[in-house]
């Protein structure tokens, strides 16, 4: 593994690098940064600055070959603490600043138009610091929201999961550490037309003639990959509708049911009661009952494409990547042993890990990939 440069800590201005021996930094296609911080405090910086109610800001910067990385996040509690002679050591738990305003937001109002222009409103009232949001693909759902008084949080949970792209793909809201803080609100379908560095490819460390005196050519290997999850109770996921379901929908308003007709390829049976046809008057719900169907195969084509799980751990650390890319796998292969589990995988989730070593601090990551079962 290589090592990161000009690592800093500051935790309300105070610069606590020195004390930092160890961090990991997690970022996932599910949500926003998060983090731990592994303190030997000699100084007692924890009875001076840790004070119960106080919000705590840290911020995180280094150098990793040429890229830059900076991020802000929110001290969320201190674990396993250690008490000595010489002082003590504790780890920092840390969420991003999203966390913080979209719990603690509550939103009773009413949006129209697309799930992006809804998306949009709502951070708009969550966020009152400019936090970026990166619309990065075109929504077609579309309606209208009325939010009952509830945190803003479950308000955009709301939407993201009823959200489609113009390719029929399920949107995802997440956080990556590239982005030094940004919020991506992207299609699954754009996710894997995201290729990272065509040509580069996370593969096996045995040394090759090719790779034994290339700096560039160790990045993204390791030795350490485990398939975690192919086809894994495959049963129960074909008897819950993962490859489709024949739905019957219950009118609750006009005492009607509906047979909607096959989008996948199963037929196992479903019922499912819709709110009413006239909630919003002359405008459609962003919920509406037309829509149900598509929200199960949203749904299933998510669960489907965390049917083949792999996971590469101890990786020399990959710089600009993030989760959201896709990205070409190479296991390494022999004579009799190769494998079908090769190939493009979705990076689902990072997790950056930093180990202090004789004053440098090591970096290394492990990476979550997911895709289709049946590729």
């Amino acid at each position: 593994m290589f090592n990161i440069n000009d690592f800093r800590v500051t935790i309300d201005s105070t610069d606590i690098s020195a004390m930092v021996t160890s961090m990991s930094l997690y970022e996932s296609i599910h949500g926003n940064l998060k983090g731990t911080l592994h303190v030997e405090d000699n100084l007692n910086f924890f009875d001076v600055f840790f004070k119960g109610l106080a919000l705590n800001y840290i911020t995180i910067s280094y150098y990793y070959f040429d890229t830059i990385v900076k991020v802000d996040l929110y001290a969320n509690g201190i674990t396993d603490q250690v008490i000595t002679k010489q002082g003590k050591s504790y780890n920092i738990d840390m969420v991003s600043i999203n966390n913080l305003n979209s719990a603690s937001t509550r939103i009773c109002n009413a949006f129209s138009g697309t799930s992006n222009d809804i998306l949009s409103n709502l951070w708009k009232e969550t966020n009152p610091e400019p936090l970026a949001l990166l619309l990065d693909s075109e929504t077609t759902s579309t309606g209208k929201y009325v939010v009952p008084n509830i945190s803003s949080a479950n308000a955009m949970d709301n939407v993201v999961s009823a959200a489609t792209d113009k390719n029929d793909t399920p949107m995802f809201l997440y956080q990556r550490l590239v982005d030094n803080g940004a919020t991506r609100f992207t299609s699954l379908y754009d996710m894997i037309s995201d290729e990272f560095s065509p040509g580069f490819k996370i593969h096996s460390n045995e040394l090759t003639i090719d790779t034994a005196n290339d700096v560039m050519a160790t990045i993204g290997s390791t030795a350490n990959f485990a398939l975690v999850d192919y086809n894994k109770d495959f049963i129960k996921k074909l008897s819950g509708g993962m490859w489709g379901q024949k739905i019957t929908q219950l009118s609750l308003d006009e005492t009607t049911n509906e047979v909607l007709p096959l989008v996948e390829v199963t037929a196992i049976e479903k019922t499912v009661m819709t709110t009413s046809a006239n909630l919003y008057d002359e405008e459609a719900s962003l919920f509406a009952p037309t829509s149900v169907s598509n929200e199960e195969f949203i749904k299933n084509m998510k669960y489907r494409v965390f049917n083949t799980t792999l996971s590469a751990s101890q990786v020399v650390a990959i710089p600009e990547l993030g989760c959201g890319m896709s990205v070409e796998v190479s296991q390494g292969a022999g004579d009799f042993s190769f494998t079908k589990t090769d190939g493009f995988y979705l990076v689902a989730n990072i997790n950056h890990l930093y180990i202090m070593d004789d004053g440098k601090m090591q970096y290394q990551q492990t990476i979550g990939l997911v895709r289709e079962g049946n590729k």
